[in-house]
């Protein structure tokens, strides 16, 4: 490549044939990226610092190993060879001189016929670049922003020894270490002092050859946990903590069954303290928002809830959550547990460059968080709320900031586990009265602290999804069945061109229900088996309180995703039939989640 083309981005480039020198006519290419390679590089950092030598063969274009020590064996590409063939030879007569070396039952192999196999019939010359003579233009080392001329200056100042020239001008010192200019370093330096490539050398490679975190040579690694303000009252209610993500949280406290009971009969309180949390604040926060999610929020009222879909580039599921319009300039958005700290990035991502008036606070760990739930959640509350909760005063999907047992907080209404309930955001240094102050409010309508596991269970029945439990990173919203969280009409947002991408070459596989026509539930993970062949997976599955069975969602090919449709889940190793089911097994036109 002679030049890169275009102001301020890439937009073509000239190439030439290369003899030492560009020459003949340029030819321009059309493109906007241009990505460099340094040829073959042989990583042979091991044998050199074993002892080994190499010399530069000059027909390939690269340096091979000619000296290997005792007890040093090597083959394939760092010997020369790039020809499947020839690799292959090489890797049985390594393996021979080897096993010779461990047992004399086994002849070994000369070590001369190594050298031999160096010569591969399919290899190609793969010369090193000089670059263009002089170039203050021709960079040498992307890495450290060394040129061509650097390099010959250097050299006409008197380092012509490389180790020493490599000092002088750091080419080979960054990130790559020479992976990208080692050769055509060497290429220079022999050019410009009238020496062969073998002469010149190369760089000394030392340990270690892979750069290490200093965190991993200071002692073990400790992934740090996170606890919820209320840890402690989890622990002397003789929850099961698990860790979920980077949290610990009740899995639960006796009995899972027994809680999504009290949720669906009574009330239940759980703590969430783990969602994610931003404050998004600024005048151009709708129009973030609106490119980030899915679906529209700059419509979005005052005191109003929207579910938030958020893809990737390519369309794919990213994290999901709630949005909350505080003020004309104010938003609260909520994310998966694990995922608070990746789609903050994410925000940040799209606002570089750009300058919006868009303020993001990551407040995770600065807010507590409980949702309240079940019949008699509102029961509960109203004891020590300070605002209406009434259904026409406080309705589905609307959120309002009071008092709840005089500690200021945020109340929104929405339904995870399928009941009419309240999640309830506040200082986390409150968090551990409040749940106190709940449950006591609660104690004469049965309430029940529920966990991790019961949550599960509830949100199946509601066959909500979980981002990464249901989803992997290829899963769309047209396939989970989220289309309805999904705005076309809108000008752009991250994702469109995947998701209609997806539509105009047909969904091939849909996320759906399944209830099991038997007593039996099946593990995440089981395959779905159609005529003997597996076409599908269980992703999660449990004992419906409500059904008496095991269900769960699972991954369909789409012909088979249709309501009432045979399948087959492997439970035990052995086939299991179930029906599949598009609606939800528990309240699905959700007039419990209004009530």
């Amino acid at each position: 490549m002679d030049k890169a083309t275009g102001r301020s981005r890439v937009k073509g480039v000239l190439v030439a044939p290369v003899d030492g020198a560009p020459r003949g006519r340029p030819e321009r290419i059309p493109c906007d990226l241009v990505c460099m390679s340094g040829g073959y590089q042989p990583v042979d950092a091991l044998l050199q610092q074993a002892g080994g030598r190499s010399s530069f063969n000059a027909r390939i274009g690269e340096s091979v190993p000619t000296l290997l020590p005792s007890g040093i064996y090597a083959a394939g590409d760092v010997m020369g060879a790039h020809g499947l063939a020839t690799q292959l030879t090489q890797g049985r007569l390594a393996g021979s001189s080897a096993a010779g070396d461990l047992s004399s039952a086994v002849p070994a192999t000369d070590a001369t016929d190594m050298a031999v196999e160096t010569a591969d019939p399919v290899a190609t010359a793969n010369p090193p670049v000089n670059g263009t003579p002089d170039g203050s233009r021709s960079f040498l080392c992307f890495c450290e922003d060394v040129t061509v001329k650097d390099v010959t200056f250097a050299i006409d100042e008197g380092f012509e020894d490389i180790q020493t020239l490599k000092r002088y001008t750091t080419v080979s010192m960054g990130p790559c270490q020479g992976k990208m200019c080692g050769k055509s370093l060497a290429a220079i330096c022999a050019g410009h002092t009238g020496r062969s490539i073998d002469e010149v050398g190369a760089t000394t490679s030392r340990p270690p050859y892979q750069p290490i975190p200093l965190a991993a040579l200071s002692g073990p690694s400790h992934m740090p946990l996170k606890r919820s303000p209320m840890d402690r009252l989890h622990r002397e209610l003789g929850a099961s903590m698990v860790e979920s993500g980077l949290w610990q949280r009740p899995l639960d406290y006796g009995s899972a069954q027994d809680e999504a009971i009290a949720v669906r009969q009574r009330v239940g309180i759980i703590d969430v303290s783990t969602l994610g949390k931003l404050d998004v604040q600024g005048a151009d926060a709708p129009a973030l928002l609106d490119l980030l999610y899915t679906n529209t929020f700059s419509d979005l009222r005052v005191g109003r809830v929207r579910y938030g879909l958020m893809c990737s580039d390519n369309g794919a599921i990213l994290d999901d959550g709630t949005v909350t319009r505080l003020a004309q300039d104010r938003w609260f958005v909520t994310t998966t547990s694990g995922n608070a700290d990746i789609i903050e990035d994410w925000f940040n991502w799209w606002m570089a460059g750009s300058g919006p008036c868009v303020h993001v606070t990551n407040v995770t760990g600065a807010y507590g968080a409980v949702n309240v739930a079940g019949p008699l959640a509102r029961e509960t509350l109203s004891k020590l709320a300070d605002i209406d909760l009434a259904p026409d005063k406080f309705r589905y999907m609307r959120s309002r900031q009071g008092q709840v047992a005089g500690v200021p907080c945020l109340l929104i209404r929405i339904g995870f586990v399928g009941e009419a309930g309240w999640e309830l955001h506040f200082a986390s240094e409150h968090g551990e009265y409040l749940w106190e102050s709940i449950t006591e409010a609660g104690r004469e309508f049965g309430i029940s602290p529920f966990g991790l596991e019961a949550q599960r269970i509830l949100r199946l029945e509601k066959g909500h999804i979980i981002v990464g439990q249901d989803t992997d990173s290829t899963s769309n919203p047209l396939e989970t069945g989220s289309d309805w969280a999904v705005h076309l009409n809108k000008a752009d947002f991250i994702g469109r061109g995947g998701i209609t991408g997806a539509a105009e070459r047909g969904i091939k596989q849909k996320l759906v229900g399944f209830i099991m026509e038997n007593g039996l539930v099946p593990e995440d993970g089981v395959p779905i088996i159609s005529e003997g062949c597996p076409v599908g997976r269980v992703t999660s599955a449990r004992l419906s309180p409500t059904l008496g069975k095991g269900f769960g969602l699972a991954w369909l090919p789409s012909h088979l995703a249709e309501e009432g449709t045979r399948i087959e889940v492997l439970i035990s190793a052995r086939e299991q039939t179930a029906r599949v089911t598009l609606q939800p097994v528990y309240d699905p036109d959700g007039a419990r989640l209004r009530s």
